[in-house]
């Protein structure tokens, strides 16, 4: 059953996130104040929303002592591909994103989540 209200709640947050950054292109301007911080941040809700239930599944079924251990990790996943996202489209809006950066900003969150994993197994 918890399985089953995760991915119900990530559904449903994916889907407004997604649908805030339909209306948000569609009615507001580029040039307008807060639109772009605004639009990051529906960004980081969608994209968070919509990885959250394949990180579940794949932390279930590729790491589940891990799971056992920290039941919320796959929320992290998702927040990680979510911040991700939204800081390559910041870059991307400011005409300074390019492949390095990714692979960088890639490598920057694999290790703090390296880091995150280390700490906690320590006794």
């Amino acid at each position: 059953m918890r399985n089953r209200l995760i991915i119900i709640v990530a559904i449903l947050v994916a889907v407004i996130g997604w649908w805030g950054l339909y209306e948000l292109t569609r009615q507001v301007g580029p040039e307008q104040p807060g639109a772009l911080a605004f639009f990051l941040a529906l960004l980081f809700v969608a994209v968070t929303g919509t990885v959250a239930p394949a990180t579940a599944y794949l932390n279930r079924r590729l790491a589940p002592e891990a799971v056992a251990a920290d039941p919320w990790r796959f929320f992290r996943h998702s927040v990680w591909a979510g911040v991700c996202v939204a800081i390559c489209a910041w870059l991307q809006a400011h005409r300074i994103f390019n492949v390095g950066f990714a692979l960088i900003i890639g490598l920057m969150f694999v290790a703090v989540e390296i880091l995150i994993v280390r700490l906690r197994a320590e006794p």
